[in-house]
């Protein structure tokens, strides 16, 4: 790497070694976001801006095929991010737990 200068050191040894780490925490910052049910019933006063949280919660015992349609649509988002970002999740959570 001689001659090269910062930005290409950057890229060459420092995002390489950080990828799985933020892969990591973008899935675990997603599932916290998306799971977000206070911070709405607070905020959003309409019930057409709420999100789909809040309307799981809401839903009657009565209607259990919307139930379960919903939950199942609630579940796809983040469940399509953990398999595209499978490898460097555990990769990035194997590295944090070695003691150098």
């Amino acid at each position: 790497m001689d001659g090269a200068g910062y930005f290409r050191s950057f890229i060459r040894i420092v995002l390489p070694m950080v990828k799985p780490g933020m892969a990591a925490l973008v899935v675990l910052l997603f599932a916290d976001y998306w799971n977000m049910v206070e911070q709405p019933l607070i905020f959003l006063q309409d019930a057409n801006l709420q999100p789909l949280s809040i309307f799981l919660s809401r839903l009657q015992e009565d209607a259990l095929g919307v139930s379960f349609a919903a939950a199942v649509l609630y579940m796809t988002p983040m469940i399509l991010l953990f398999l595209l970002a499978e490898r460097y999740f555990i990769e990035g959570i194997e590295l944090s737990g070695i003691k150098g």
